[in-house]
């Protein structure tokens, strides 16, 4: 029963009125006994009462390591029709994590299981709101934590209500995850603080049956700080001790919380402490598993329990009243006692896990067949997708692993290490590694050790690379572990900035993964190989194009891995964006449905670059935002999304931020010795140097990276490349250096002849075109750039697009065609305003100012972007085609052509061409 509490009920009901209309959530927090439980209880009978179907779990501490046992909870009674309706992958994963079905082993099973879950809350919210309800969080497992994070962070407009319920101060996974992504309105957090004396004196009366003095109650209510169940305890102690007069006499009051718990179990009887351990260290304990395991146990055992309001029983399963109560209980009894009791829990239990925890606890010494059963067990939690408990259950065999077999317990600790990689423990997975290095001696376990050390290291590359390399050596003629290093190496290496050696070791991985005829191995290797060498600065090989294209994706590699991802990274990094596109958001999509936070992150590295190429900045930041949020502590990450933000700062205008955030970025990349990274930061540097009539230092930089670029083998095209070259031959323009100016074109016009990119031939034109300019022949000038345009026509990039036509709109004014100046400068307006280039926009407003003819009357009041689209509109084109040509999104050109209605006086593309005539 639940006294007091009226604002945190009001709370809780508007809530559970609120679910009917989207997702909600609450998270209900407080110390131990400050009766979060109760509250919450009443939150799940108030959403009964309205007819919600309710999903609940109210996990106890020995269910936190059992993998899934929170899922299972919630799931297990789903209607055999709801689990036939999935996709059978979706259904068999589902079925496994629940104990349904037997584990297959399957990544894809494992991918797929979160998608499971937040497919099956969409269709039980299709028929009537749904609520799901948690309590005591801090006890629930860590793989359903993850799991149901992803599911219900992932809601959109369903009718789902969450309530959760956690002691204050502890970390969960779960509602850590919805307090910072969770979608609907967002996630209430209700803290409950101490009861008013005079509902604790309401609630005490009730459980004594009796008044209770005004100095009883004032004592007990500040003793007990507010607390109910600590209250309660003191007062239950005193009427044990002075009977039904209630006074406390020379009683001490119990100082925490624990001592007035202890208190009140001493008054238990002797007989009842072996049910009730059991009780305390069984995930559902229930009668029948009391009679299998305590010897001559009966029912009445519990009586004292039972009175005392400590031990509850319900449905033949036992508990109880308090997760405080248990964990006194255990806690108190000796160390002996239970790890006997746990060798008899695990003779009588069904679940491998469950009894493997048992064994594990109830082990005094080494010993190999338990270590075995723990290992057996671990393989088996390994399998569901719960790399948790996997990782858990071979520490504790490593633990019970004997002296004679110190090979298995470490081949066990470096298995264990893996796992918890997979789930970004990397300070834990470092400290363990490190630990058992020493005594590792040469072979392929140790060759997995240094492969894990170096992949946590990938920020540092070269202590990643020695790492690889001694792994290599460790690994000999275990290919499949060769494979995996070799292409680790191509990445070190890459960061490292020697990239013949990159090339050489992806195509070493290729040929170790054919030798193997693993078509997945293969799939990967290859895919590796093909971005290597197009990073690198090789043209697309065709040939491993073709290759990629006739493999099927494998449910063996998760999604940056497969083929076609791997094709649309190498289209991305060769400049291809259109062609790229596709796949990518295909990769993106099934990043989110497989659960797989470090592959979305690498596609949105890619993805949000790519939209802001093609002018879609709004978008790109989003999928900017979305790898910072997959990222977590990844230091290469992080100077990846330095980048991105330096390049978004610089093109919109912020010089200040932008060179903040490279010298910033560059300063790490330089102390980590990434010089790749390095090579992306100074080139943004001398862009910004250029901006900021700098053009000396802009061309000392870039001079002493292209030499660099040539020295450590970057191939002959490349797009990452072009700037390095372009951005040269402006620097050297603006010093009037033509001649070194020409030279350095002549590399840029190879450069882009062996990209097969009309993008980067426009970017090479259009330097043709300035130096033309600037050798006093615009005629020739003009020429390049109209090519130049021509060819932006074909691959668009508006940003480069727009600066393309603000160039040729400057040489057109000072040859004094003045009509093609403005047409130009206009157009140029119309495409770098909507991308809010402030830089480009304000030189393009100058020079137009500069040309001294009149804005025609038509176009009074609208901006150039505007202008155009009325033009292009009265034209015959439709929405879709204006878009396309101006590159803005289809809402931005419907955005202009209202305001061009508007300033007409117009509702039509017939009436705005009447009012254009007429003007």
């Amino acid at each position: 029963m639940l006294f007091g509490r009226a604002d945190e009920r009001a709370h809780l009901e508007q809530l559970l009125d609120g679910a009917e209309s989207g997702p909600v959530a609450c998270i209900l927090e407080g110390v131990p006994g400050i009766g979060k439980t109760t509250l919450w209880r009443e939150a799940v009978e108030g959403a009964r009462r309205r007819g919600h179907q309710v999903l609940e779990s109210a996990p106890s501490e020995p269910e936190s390591v059992l993998s899934f046992s929170g899922l299972g909870d919630l799931f297990e009674r789903l209607p055999g029709q709801l689990l036939d309706a999935l996709p059978d992958v979706q259904a068999h994963a589902l079925r496994s994590a629940v104990f349904l079905d037997e584990p297959s082993g399957s990544a894809g099973d494992q991918r797929a299981l979160p998608r499971a879950v937040l497919e099956v809350l969409r269709q039980l919210s299709a028929a009537g709101p749904v609520v799901v309800a948690i309590d005591d969080e801090q006890w629930l497992d860590p793989a359903s934590a993850r799991v149901l994070a992803f599911a219900l962070c992932r809601l959109r407009d369903e009718p789902i209500g969450v309530i959760v319920a956690r002691r204050s101060n502890t970390d969960g996974t779960l509602s850590a995850e919805l307090g910072r992504r969770f979608g609907g309105r967002g996630v209430e957090s209700i803290s409950l603080e101490p009861l008013p004396m005079r509902t604790t004196k309401v609630l005490l009366e009730a459980r004594l049956e009796r008044s209770i003095s005004a100095p009883l109650l004032r004592r007990i209510h500040q003793g007990a700080e507010g607390n109910p169940l600590w209250a309660l305890a003191i007062a239950l102690e005193a009427e044990a001790r002075n009977g039904s007069e209630g006074g406390l006499g020379d009683l001490p009051i119990p100082r925490t919380l624990s001592d007035a718990i202890e208190l009140r179990l001493e008054h238990i009887d002797p007989q009842a402490s072996a049910a009730m351990l059991a009780i305390a260290a069984l995930s559902q304990p229930t009668l029948s598993m009391l009679q299998a395991a305590i010897p001559k146990f009966a029912l009445s055992d519990l009586e004292s329990a039972e009175r005392a309001g400590v031990i509850e029983s319900s449905g033949g399963r036992l508990r109880f009243t308090h997760p405080l109560l248990a964990s006194t209980h255990y806690r108190n009894t000796p160390v002996s006692k239970r790890r006997e009791l746990h060798r008899l829990l695990a003779t009588v239990i069904d679940d491998e896990e469950e009894r493997a925890r048992h064994v594990a606890l109830g082990a005094e010494a080494p010993d190999r067949e338990l270590a075995d059963s723990l290992e057996r067990a671990a393989g088996v939690a390994a399998r569901r997708g719960a790399n948790e408990s996997a990782a858990q259950l071979l520490e504790d065999a490593a633990r019970l692993t004997p002296i004679d077999q110190e090979h298995s317990r470490m081949e066990r600790i470096v298995t264990a290490a893996e796992h918890r990689f997979t789930r970004g423990e990397a300070s834990r997975v470092r400290y363990m590694l490190e630990d058992v290095m020493p005594d590792l001696g040469p072979g392929p376990l140790r060759a997995r050790a240094r492969l894990l050390l170096a992949e946590i290291s990938a920020h540092e590359p070269h202590v990643a690379m020695e790492l690889l390399l001694a792994a290599r050596e460790d690994a000999g003629a275990d290919e499949p572990s060769r494979v995996h290093i070799e292409w680790e190496l191509s990445v070190a290496t890459v960061a490292i900035g020697r990239l013949e050696a990159a090339r050489a070791h992806a195509k070493s991985a290729v040929r170790a993964a054919e030798r193997l005829e693993d078509p997945a191995l293969l799939a990967r290797a290859l895919g590796e190989l093909l971005i290597t060498l197009v990073t690198t600065g090789e043209s697309l090989p065709q040939d491993l194009i073709a290759r990629l294209s006739a493999m099927e994706d494998s449910p063996a590699l998760t999604t940056y891995y497969q083929p076609t991802t791997a094709i649309g990274a190498a289209l991305y990094w060769a400049g291809e964006c259109e062609a790229a596109r596709p796949a990518l958001q295909r990769a993106a999509q099934l990043t989110l449905s497989r659960d797989e936070e470090w592959d979305r992150m690498a596609v949105m590295l890619m993805l949000s670059p790519l939209e802001w190429e093609i002018g879609n900045q709004d978008l790109a930041k989003q999928h900017r935002e979305a790898a910072g949020e997959a990222m977590g502590e990844l230091d290469e990450g992080h100077l990846l999304l330095a980048g991105l933000d330096a390049r978004y700062a610089l093109e919109e205008g912020n010089i200040t931020a932008a060179r903040e955030l490279l010298d910033r970025g560059l300063g790490l990349a330089e102390r980590v010795g990434a010089n790749w990274h390095a090579t992306r930061f100074t080139r943004l540097l001398a862009a910004v140097d250029l901006m900021s009539d700098q053009p000396e230092a802009a061309h000392a930089r870039l001079k002493a990276q292209r030499e660099w670029l040539k020295s450590v083998g970057f191939g002959p095209g490349g797009q990452i490349a072009i700037p390095m070259w372009s951005l040269d031959v402006e620097a050297l323009i603006a010093l009037g250096r033509l001649e070194e100016a020409e030279d350095v074109l002549t590399e840029l016009r190879a450069r882009a002849e062996a990209c097969s990119s009309d993008s980067m031939q426009a970017i090479a034109l259009r330097c043709e075109g300035l130096l033309s300019a600037a050798s006093g022949d615009p005629d020739a000038a003009i020429a390049a750039m109209d090519r130049a345009v021509a060819a932006h026509l074909r691959q668009p990039r508006p940003y480069e697009h727009g600066r393309t036509l603000l160039e040729k709109g400057s040489i057109e004014r000072r040859a004094r065609r003045k009509a093609a100046a403005k047409q130009t400068l206009e157009q140029a307006l119309s495409i770098l305003e909507p991308l809010r280039a402030q830089i480009l926009v304000s030189r393009t407003r100058d020079e137009l100012s500069r040309i001294g003819i009149r804005r025609a009357k038509a176009t009074d009041g609208l901006t150039p972007a505007q202008a155009r689209v009325a033009e292009l509109a009265t034209a015959g084109s439709t929405n879709a085609e204006i878009a396309r040509q101006l590159h803005m999104s289809l809402r931005t050109v419907e955005a202009h052509l209202s305001r061009v209605y508007r300033e007409h006086g117009v509702t039509s593309r017939a009436q705005l061409a009447a009012a254009l005539a007429r003007r």
